[in-house]
This record gives C-alpha cells, sequence and structure tokens, in this order.
C-alpha cells in the first residue's frame, strides 16, 4: 500500500526539481496549534539548564541564523554543517512540499564560543533527515533518496545538481517519523545510516532490480562511497535516531520505546514494538536491548511516561541524538560515556558502557543538562573539535512526533564547555600529513576521524610517511588499543594492511577488526537469508583462521564477531565454524551469542538440515536447540527424514531433551492437526517421567497421557502449579473432557480461574450463562478476565448485558477496555443495548484526537502525568 504515496512523492519531487531557479526561499509559516506564543529567547532557554558543577553553557547559534535543525555534521575545518528541515508537518500534512528545506554551514571564527559567520549550501532539498560531509562533497539523506551533492574544492558552492546515490527509503503513510536518517562516516570507510521500522523499504543504488536489493524494517545500514554498494547491517528496533562508535570501533545506537541502549551487531535481528514477530519466520524470538534499565516506568505503559511522569527514571521513552564522549576537555569521568538527548525529559542522559559477556551493558549514571523550558527538544549531541559538547535544540512545544504542528522560526545550537571556553587547535589536523602521528595519538577522537575520512582522496606517493607511522603505531602492542585501532583503521583507507597477520593479536580489540576487514567486502546476509548473487566465497585457508580462532579464543567479543561472520561466509562453510561456537558452553546463556549464531544457521534450515542438526547434537545452549528443532519439526512433511533424525538425537541426548522438546511442542502447537510422529511411542518411552514428553504426547492425542494428565488435573492432592501445567497442557490440546473438568474446577478457589480458561474453548449459550453466573466469585484481575472472556463471543454479551438489564450484575463490570470490545464485534443490537446500559464511548478518531489536544491544554502537569494519551 506504500506505493502510490512513494510515486507521488518522487513525482513531486522531479516538478519541483524543475521548477527550482534563483527563486526566493519560501516563507515559512508557524503551525504550532498548542499554543500561540513564541519560544523564550535562546538565552532565557541557556539559562533554563541544570547544570553539573564546573559546567558551562554558550549559546552557540540561535534563530534566525539556525532554524529546525534536525542534523548536523562537522568538516575538517571545525565547521558545523547543520540540516534545517522545514517541510516535515502536521499529522494531515505529514510533508509541506511547498516549502523547501536547506544545508547551512556555521562557523566560530574568532573563537569566542559563538558561531559569526553563514553560509547556505543549498536551500533546494525536501525531506532532509541528515547530513554528512566528505569524499569530495555533501551527502544528504532526503528519503526515499540518498543524495550527493559535489563540492570538490571545498568552496561551499555545489559543483553540480544533487545526485542520487542510493534509493528505496520508503516514508510511511503512518508513522512517517520513523523514516530514514543518521548519516554518519564508520572507521571502516563505510557511510552509516539508521531507519526506524514503521518505514519498511528496499534499498539499493538506482536501477537496481528488486530481487538484489537489500529489505529494511528499521535498524542500521552502511553505504561504501567507493565500491558503491549497500547493505542493512542490523534489523529492527522502532525509531533509532543517534549512533556512535566507542573508543575501539563499537557501534552503539539509541531507540524509543522498548529500550533506548542497542549494541549494533552485524546481522543482528532485534525487537519490535507490538507483536515482535520478525518477517524472517525462522527469527522466533529477537534480540533486546543491551542497557539494564529503561528510563520509564515499565509496570505502566510507555505512553504513560510523558509530561514529567518518568523524572525518577531518566525521563521518558524517547530518545534523539547520541554521542559517546571521547575527548579531553571534561573531567575523566565525562570520558566514554553514552549521552543521548531524553526527549519528554528534556535532558541529557549519560550511560557507562560496562563490558560483560559477549558484549556490553549500558548502565545508568546521573543524567545533566535538564532544561526547564517546555520549548527545548533536543535533536542532536555532537562532540567538537574543541572537546565542547554540542547541542541541537528543534525548539518546539509539540509531542515527539510534532502531530500538533511545528514551529519553524525557531532553533538553536549550545555549547557545553568546563570552566573554560576551549578553542581547537585545528593546526593539527591540518599538518596530518607531515605528523600523522599526532593525530593518530590525539586525546580527542574528532582529529583522527577527520582524518580518516580524507585519507582515501590522497594520493599513494602523499601517504608514504603516513604508512609507516601507522605500521609502526600497529605494530607497537604496548600501546593502548584505541590508538592502535586508529592506525589500522588508516591502513585499512589507504589498501595498506594485511589483516590475517593480527588473528592472533594479544588485544581483543584488534582481533575483532582483523576478523571484520577480512570478510568486509562479502556480502552479509539480507532479513530474509543468503543474498542473490553474492560474491565469490573467499579463500578457504580465510575460513580455517576463523575456525582456529574460534577453538580458542577466550573473548566472548571475538566469538561474537566470529558469529556475525557466518552471514558473510557461503551456506556450505558455515556449519563447521557454528559447531564449534557452539561448543564453546560459556556462552550458553549470553544474551547475543545464541541469537546471532541461530541468523547465520538459518539456511542450514532448507540447504542442509543434516549439518544443523549437527550444531543442535554439539552445543548445551537450550535456546539454539530449541529453534532448531523448532524448524526441522515445522517441515516434518516436507523433510520426514531430517525430523526423524531429529527424534533420534532426542533419543540419543534424553539427559538434555527438554530444549528439543520445547521446540518440537511450539511448531506442534502451530500446525493444525498434526499427526503423530509413527515413532513417537518408541520415543517416549525413553523420555518416562518428562512433562513436557507427556505434554507433546496429550497433543499428539495419545489416549492413555491425555487420561493421566485429566486425573491429574482433578486432583485435589496434587500441587497446585502442577494443576495448573496440566490444565495449560489440556486447553492447549483441547483434552476430549476438557468441558466437564473445567466446569467442575469452578468450585475450587485456587483453580477456578483455570476453569474458566477452559471453558473459554467453546461457545455454547449454557457455558455463557455458567460464567456470568459465576461472577460473583471472582474478583480483581481475574473477574476482568473473565469479562473479557465474555465480551469475546456475541451470544456471551447478550447473556452478560441480559444480566446487567435486569440488575443481576453490576454495569460497573464493564470497563471502557470490555465498552470496546463490544463494539469491535460490530453488531448494531449490542451496540445499542450496551449504550442505554451502560453509557455511551465515542471512538472516533478525529474525537479522540481533538480530545487529547484540549485535555493538554486544560490539564496540568500533574494530571496529565496520570493521563493516558
Amino acid at each position: 500500500m506504500e506505493l502510490p504515496l512513494m510515486k507521488l512523492i518522487f513525482v513531486s519531487w522531479i516538478v519541483f526539481s524543475m521548477s527550482l531557479s534563483a527563486d526566493r526561499f519560501p516563507e515559512l509559516p508557524n503551525t504550532e496549534s498548542t499554543t500561540d506564543t513564541d519560544p523564550p529567547s535562546a538565552e532565557e532557554s541557556a539559562k533554563a539548564f541544570s547544570l553539573p558543577e564546573g559546567t558551562k553553557v554558550k549559546v552557540w547559534a540561535s534563530e534566525p541564523m539556525v532554524q529546525n535543525p534536525i542534523a548536523m555534521a562537522w568538516d575538517k575545518h571545525g565547521r558545523v554543517w547543520a540540516a534545517e528541515n522545514y517541510t516535515y508537518g502536521r499529522r494531515k500534512i505529514r510533508f509541506d512540499l511547498s516549502l523547501r528545506d536547506r544545508v547551512i554551514v556555521l562557523s566560530d571564527t574568532d573563537g569566542d564560543g559563538q558561531a559569526d559567520t553563514r553560509k547556505v549550501f543549498t536551500d533546494k532539498v525536501q525531506m532532509l533527515t541528515s547530513v554528512e560531509v566528505g569524499y569530495g562533497g555533501v551527502w544528504l539523506m532526503c528519503p526515499p533518496k540518498l543524495l550527493f551533492i559535489p563540492d570538490l574544492n571545498g568552496d561551499l558552492v555545489p559543483d553540480g545538481e544533487p545526485e542520487v546515490m542510493l534509493d528505496g527509503f520508503n516514508v510511511s503513510r503512518g508513522n512517517y517519523h520513523n523514516f530514514a536518517n543518521g548519516l554518519r562516516w564508520g572507521p571502516d570507510g563505510w557511510l552509516y545510516g539508521r531507519c526506524g521500522h514503521s518505514c519498511p523499504g528496499r534499498i539499493g543504488v538506482p536501477d537496481t532490480p528488486d530481487e538484489l536489493r537489500y529489505p529494511i524494517d528499521g535498524g542500521i545500514w552502511r553505504y561504501h562511497p567507493q565500491r558503491k554498494v549497500v547493505e542493512v547491517l542490523a534489523h529492527g528496533t522502532v525509531n533509532p535516531w543517534g549512533h556512535d562508535w566507542d573508543e575501539h570501533g563499537e557501534l552503539f545506537f539509541i531507540n524509543t520505546v522498548i529500550g533506548h541502549m542497542w549494541h549494533m551487531i552485524s546481522g543482528a535481528h532485534y525487537r519490535e514494538s507490538g507483536s515482535g514477530a520478525s518477517q524472517n519466520p525462522l527469527i522466533y524470538e529477537r534480540m533486546s536491548q543491551h542497557a539494564d534499565h529503561f528510563h520509564y516506568d515499565t509496570n505502566l505503559a510507555w505512553h504513560k511516561s510523558r509530561y514529567g511522569a518518568a523524572d525518577d527514571f531518566g525521563g521518558g521513552h524517547a530518545h534523539v541524538g547520541m554521542a559517546i564522549y571521547q575527548a579531553d576537555h571534561f573531567p575523566v569521568e565525562w570520558r566514554n560515556r553514552l549521552l543521548t538527548w531524553n526527549q519528554h525529559g528534556r535532558r541529557l542522559n549519560r550511560e557507562r558502557l560496562k563490558r560483560e559477556g559477549s558484549g556490553y551493558v549500558g548502565k545508568h549514571e546521573t543524567d545533566v543538562f535538564e532544561n526547564s523550558n517546555e520549548w527545548f527538544r533536543g535533536m542532536e549531541v555532537s562532540v567538537g573539535p574543541d572537546g565542547a559538547i554540542y547541542g541541537l535544540d528543534w525548539s518546539d512545544t509539540g509531542e515527539c512526533h510534532d502531530h500538533t504542528g511545528v514551529h519553524r522560526t525557531s532553533g538553536r545550537i549550545y555549547k557545553f564547555f568546563h570552566q573554560k571556553n576551549p578553542v581547537a587547535d585545528l593546526a593539527i589536523i591540518e599538518n596530518a600529513a607531515g605528523d600523522p602521528g599526532a593525530v593518530i595519538r590525539h586525546p580527542n577522537v574528532w582529529f583522527a576521524r577527520q582524518w580518516l575520512e580524507a585519507l582515501p582522496a590522497k594520493r599513494l606517493s602523499d601517504n608514504q610517511k603516513t604508512i609507516r607511522v601507522c605500521e609502526e603505531i600497529l605494530a607497537d602492542k604496548k600501546r593502548k588499543a584505541s590508538i592502535r585501532l586508529r592506525a589500522m583503521w588508516g591502513l585499512h583507507a589507504l589498501n595498506k594492511l594485511n589483516p590475517e597477520i593480527f588473528l592472533d593479536d594479544p588485544s581483543e580489540n584488534i582481533r575483532i577488526w582483523a576478523i571484520r576487514l577480512m570478510i568486509d567486502q562479502q556480502p552479509i546476509d539480507t532479513l530474509f537469508g543468503p543474498r542473490e548473487n553474492a560474491l565469490p566465497a573467499p579463500n578457504p585457508e580465510v575460513v580455517k583462521k576463523l575456525l582456529k580462532r574460534a577453538l580458542s579464543d577466550t573473548s566472548g567479543l571475538v566469538r561474537l564477531t566470529l558469529a556475525s561472520a557466518l552471514q558473510r561466509l557461503p551456506v556450505e562453510q558455515r556449519g563447521e565454524l557454528a559447531k564449534v561456537l557452539v561448543a564453546r558452553t560459556e556462552d550458553k546463556n549470553d544474551h547475543n551469542q545464541p541469537h546471532i549464531v541461530w541468523a547465520g544457521v538459518t539456511p542450514l534450515v532448507e540447504l542442509d538440515p543434516k549439518k544443523l542438526l549437527d550444531v543442535a547434537r554439539s552445543t548445551e545452549w537450550s535456546n539454539l536447540r530449541t529453534w532448531i528443532a523448532r524448524a526441522i519439526t515445522e517441515r516434518s512433511k516436507e523433510n520426514p527424514i531430517a525430523f526423524d533424525a531429529l527424534l533420534k538425537l532426542l533419543e540419543d541426548q534424553s539427559y538434555q531433551a527438554d530444549s528439543l522438546l520445547t521446540g518440537i511442542e511450539r511448531a506442534v502447537l502451530g500446525i493444525k492437526g498434526f499427526e503423530k510422529p509413527a515413532r513417537w511411542s518408541e520415543v517416549s518411552s525413553k523420555l518416562q517421567g518428562n512433562p513436557n514428553a507427556l505434554k507433546l504426547s496429550v497433543l499428539f492425542g495419545d489416549e492413555e497421557a491425555v487420561a493421566q494428565m485429566e486425573k491429574l488435573a482433578g486432583n485435589p492432592n496434587a500441587g497446585i502449579e502442577v494443576r495448573r501445567q496440566t490444565m495449560e497442557i489440556l486447553i492447549d490440546s483441547n483434552s476430549p473432557n476438557l468441558k466437564s473438568i473445567s466446569e467442575k474446577l469452578l468450585k475450587n478457589n485456587e483453580m477456578k480461574i483455570w476453569g474458566v480458561r477452559g471453558l473459554s474453548k467453546f461457545e455454547d449459550n449454557g457455558t455463557g450463562e455458567m460464567l456470568v453466573s459465576n461472577l460473583q466469585n471472582f474478583d480483581g484481575e481475574e473477574r476482568q478476565e473473565v469479562v473479557e472472556i465474555l465480551c469475546g463471543r456475541i451470544n456471551w454479551v447478550d447473556i452478560l448485558l441480559t444480566s446487567i438489564e435486569k440488575g443481576k450484575v453490576p454495569k460497573s463490570l464493564i470497563s471502557p477496555y470490555h465498552a470496546l470490545q463490544i463494539k469491535s464485534l460490530k453488531n448494531e443490537n449490542l451496540d445499542k443495548r450496551l449504550d442505554q446500559c451502560w453509557g455511551v464511548i465515542r471512538t472516533s478518531p478525529e474525537y479522540l484526537s481533538n480530545r487529547k489536544e484540549e485535555l493538554r491544554v486544560e490539564l496540568n502537569k500533574t494530571l496529565l502525568a496520570q493521563a493516558d494519551l
């Protein structure tokens, strides 16, 4: 359903481009509907920051110099490139294509801590979300396209029209704020970007056939400017709007709603909001966030974290912009801290990245820079060449989607610094060719990043000293890994690195990057599996070296990198490496490793299930064994030989059968009419006493097992937990005597709700009448559940409403949620009776939207914090 919209956007873009001339920049309308006032001045807003001792803030730039800043980037001259977005609009308009977006260049030429020059680079783009500078020009994310505007001589004047480098970044009709964003150069020379899950697309260079495009459903992607190839590195999350690399080149990004901090692991499938089901049917469970906390109370719905309700947790569910502080201007306790703006908390969340297992865990530290000005909307945070922290302020009063309109004529950039306004020594980067060591060793990573981006453009003859210095620094194993890595990336940029010789390096970080760069040109799997027309397989010797590392490496992070490498290897080479990785028992409860290995071996489900079962036989990782068993069982009709081999594995490993039995059960529950395997009686006899095996026997309709379970469910001397588990099995399997057992349980106080759940499988009026007549025996959440069950069937709602009309049941039992349930049945007679005996519930989108805005204006902050808006 997205195609007509994308066609409209594309046609509009073409018409717009053809009509552009030297016309005046359109007048900017302010459409924010929640207020008639203008924001406080930039200076007043700066005073509204609550700052740690010793920290100061200056207004580096403000309107009219900068307005609606949505993103920023730096160039080697220490100038800020700001992307101004004016086309983003309120919900009904989405994008106002009568307006244009703009890229401006700001600089502080006298070092007083405030921008004093401004140059418009282009004001002829639309739907602009990001800007980055490098490789002879300027890169702009303007969904559905990634654009490049050449400026080879760096005079801040475009050398030509924008060139389309990528397309296919669709924009949703609904959650259009999830569109692609976030251009940043990685240390490996790729241009990285982000995309929200509500704007799925199929990306590629222009004219790429659909079957060769990378599907994207949220996550992180990257583009190589020299090879002109793109790939999607990680899938999922909700709306990532900030990322950065730590000192060792590990990429982290922030997100909203389902968790804020994520370690970007190549090939990962991350959780999304809603059902959480992946588009890839073999990804049964997706990876959760990497922080050990949330910035809102998870006992409440995420949308109740607005308007100050989550102040004690960190501010709320929405995060925008991110940087990892890697400079020496602020005190040492700031170094390597992840910083991100909390949208509703109007503050900078600060996180410590702790190594744990195969990756990292985010630990919450004291928040900083809280702003009491209700117009403050942090959009980006960045560390400059002077070590100061720069923050973009969109400056508006709307909620994070800006659905209520946009105040376009305001915007600020703040500069935060410690004690004294710092001034950058840009001579270091200007003299990088003469003294590359000074750049590589500089305590502010900004210099190394600018240097790395510029290296490939220089002639090799100009880089002989750079190559020598990089080789010397990389070879010095006494140096910090972070400094050696900069030298390593420099050699890679100059195509002068042999990564294989560093596979045995004492530093885990060097070994990790040796693995990554060895296979960097091998395409990664798509969201659905191996890519069509992949490049030739790497040298078999490379795979042997990866196997050696998997056998012996003591670093969980190295093993995680090897697991990611599976998705870049030919499918026929994955089984051996996976077997070695999964034999590492220290990773069996790891947060990341089982997920990444599973994503890498899923192609074996169809192509080589024997190798897949060898992987299962080699491991104690219970979740991985469950996923393998489920996948094999789901295909038992198409491949009965593989299913029989799974049953044989079950017999051979009866001592750890539970994980396999769980996988078989999940598959069986999802397949209607799954037939009992011919050998099941033989297999189950070797698993006597295993409740999971008994449960499967019931699901297969084994009469003896069913009778045993039914007897257990009704046994008052059996433990309550055992009886509850038994009822769950009987309900799942539609036990023949389920109804009579459930009716008897209604009289047992501890098991009565399970009786209701059993009876919910039936539809007759007699059962409905029985449930209504027993309502007085339930209270609290159990009573709510009974009412919810009753409201799921038209005939049972009729019985419930009749009891209310006759005064036998109080109408207060029906909550607004239950009323909506009844309305969803779309029965006019029931709707009319509900209105008469309970009350009218208004559900039109127009009414709800208008009422929400009325409440925001009418109610104070305390009440809003408790409201479900």
